[in-house]
Order: C-alpha cells, then sequence, then structure tokens
C-alpha cells in the first residue's frame, strides 16, 4: 500500500503510542486531521467509543475481552466500533439484561440517549423489576429467558408495615396471621381463634382479636 512520507509518519507514530487523539496526531505531522483520517484509513483503526471518538487506535492493537471491549487507560473501544451497536450487542448477550448503571460501568460513558432511541427504533426492550430498568433483547425468546434470570437475581424487597396502619400494642406478624386465620375459618368464634391460634405458639387474647376487627372495621356476628 502507498503511503505519502507525512501518511507514513502518522502510522508510526500511532503504533509507537497505541493510543492518541486525533488533533495531537494531527499536530505532530503538521497537517489536518482529514490527513491523519486519511493516513489510517489506509491501515485501518478504531475510534474510542468514550470521549467524544476523540481518541484512535490501529486496527490490529486492541485485545478484545468477551464483551468486545478493549482499555488503554481509561480510554475505551469497541469491536464493533461505535457506541450504539455495541451497547445492543451488550444487553442482547447478558444473561439477565442490563441496566444503565451496567452498561456504562462496561463502556466507561453516559448511554441513556442511546438505549433510549435503541427502544425507539425496537432495538431493545426494558421492564422494571424493581427500582431500576433493565434493558433486554428486543426478540421475545432472548427476551423472556433474560427477565427470568433477572427476576432470580433479584432480592426480593421486604414489605415494611407503617405503625399507623396497625392495632395499638400489635405487631405486623400477630395482625397477620389472625386475619390469615380469619379468612381459613370465618365461622369460628372469636374465643376459639384465639385458642387456635395461642395453641399455635401467638400471643394473641380474644380481646385484641376484637381490637383487630374493630381496627380494620370487620365485622364478625359471632364473638
Amino acid at each position: 500500500m502507498d503511503f505519502t512520507t507525512s501518511e507514513d509518519q502518522i502510522v508510526q507514530q500511532l503504533r509507537r503510542e497505541q493510543v492518541a487523539k486525533w488533533t495531537q496526531l494531527a499536530q505532530q505531522a503538521d497537517c489536518s486531521t482529514k490527513t491523519v483520517q486519511r493516513a489510517l484509513a489506509k491501515v485501518g483503526y478504531f475510534n474510542s467509543i468514550n470521549y467524544n471518538a476523540t481518541f484512535v487506535t490501529l486496527q490490529d492493537v486492541p485485545q478484545f475481552d468477551r464483551h468486545g471491549l478493549w482499555t488503554y487507560h481509561g480510554v475505551r473501544f469497541s469491536r464493533l466500533g461505535n457506541l450504539p451497536e455495541t451497547v445492543r450487542r451488550i444487553v442482547e448477550q447478558a444473561p439477565a439484561g442490563c441496566t444503565v448503571q451496567e452498561l456504562e460501568e462496561l463502556v466507561g460513558t453516559r448511554v441513556h440517549n442511546h438505549v433510549s432511541r435503541l427502544l425507539r427504533e425496537g432495538k431493545l426492550d426494558r421492564f422494571f423489576p424493581g427500582r431500576n430498568v433493565v434493558y433486554l433483547a428486543a426478540g421475545p425468546r432472548r427476551r423472556n429467558a433474560q427477565q427470568q434470570v433477572r427476576r432470580e437475581a433479584e432480592p426480593q424487597p421486604i414489605p415494611t408495615v407503617c405503625e399507623k396502619d396497625l392495632p395499638a400494642g400489635l405487631d405486623a406478624v400477630t395482625v397477620i396471621q389472625v386475619l390469615v386465620r380469619l379468612l381459613e375459618r370465618p365461622e369460628d368464634s372469636v374465643a376459639s381463634l384465639a385458642r387456635t391460634l395461642q395453641a399455635r405458639q401467638l400471643a394473641v387474647r380474644a380481646d385484641q382479636i376484637r381490637q383487630i376487627l374493630d381496627f380494620y372495621g370487620l365485622k364478625k356476628t359471632t364473638r
């Protein structure tokens, strides 16, 4: 392949440095960035997917990991060459999909605008298993599999009960067990309910069961 003296200088300079800014190469070769682009186009190159694509490396330099990414002093490059397609591929390959935070940790830059556009274009999907949005593959089979893995991996939130929602002096566990027993045996008297629950090692009295009924506005004909 034929190179001008200037082009050869640019390629050799980048090979020595491994990663450099476009503007830096242009200044070193005393030429325009367009001349740098023409020189590197002859051998192939990758733009960085972070730092607004201001960094460049030669095509044969990166040693990509399983995500198709290579990092050099914080500058990240992708085998796919651009950020949107990289984000899409990472999401599709992730067993449980990805949150924005997980994606940004991998690619080293903000991705919110990119995932939003991929959603609008139908190239990604999403669901809401908890506080964070999880982005998924668009294909239904892969999407469903990712949802299942994410649900199994996500810790289940522990329900909380505010004290004002409970009768005075009674804890949530006692109230719940009383209400469950009421659903199971609505025909039992309050005294019978108390004896049954006491036999199950729940310290609750008949008057406390009446207190629960009154608190929640529940009516029971047999008292």
